[in-house]
């Protein structure tokens, strides 16, 4: 998955990813996007969902050196901004991902509103802290939304989501 030439690059961090990470990348993203003029509402979108994809990888990615996580965020023509994440999963995930996000995908937005707000509201939290809301919060807040899975080593696959937030 690609980021097309007539967007620029801003930020990216490819390699080890924790909870110790998160806040800095966090705090320099949030610069970049207040001195690139992004409104407030426009940055929060852009870094709550980079939250969300990131605190996915570091709960549920597979996490082998050779093969470090990805975030990317470049500015679309002064049209908004573009996220791209990118993760190894095993198989048993990618078969999973696939199926939950083509459902997800599938849904009118109203579904995916009711389903946003049931999750929030009544979902029931996993041993790693998460409610299944992630992914979900990505897909009702981008304006476009995609993702692929790339054969990778054996048994695993890159797990990539592209989501572009339009100004």
């Amino acid at each position: 998955m690609n980021v097309s030439y007539d967007s620029r690059l801003l930020f990216r961090h490819e390699g080890p990813l924790d909870m110790e990470v998160l806040p800095l990348l966090v705090h320099n993203l949030e610069g970049i996007l207040q001195r690139e003029g992004a409104r407030p509402p426009l940055r929060r979108k852009v870094v709550t969902c980079l939250i969300e994809l990131a605190q996915n990888i570091i709960h549920y990615a597979v996490h082998k050196e050779n093969y470090p996580p990805l975030l990317m965020v470049s500015r679309r023509n002064d049209k908004g901004f573009i996220l791209l994440t990118r993760n190894l999963v095993h198989y048993s995930q990618e078969l999973f991902l696939q199926n939950y996000l083509h459902n997800l995908t599938q849904m009118p937005r109203a579904e995916l509103e009711n389903l946003h707000y049931s999750t929030l509201t009544e979902g029931s939290y996993s041993d790693s802290g998460g409610a299944g809301l992630g992914l979900i919060q990505v897909l009702f807040k981008a304006d476009q939304f995609e993702y692929e899975f790339v054969p990778a080593d054996g048994e695993y696959s890159w797990f990539s989501v592209k989501a572009t937030f339009l100004s």
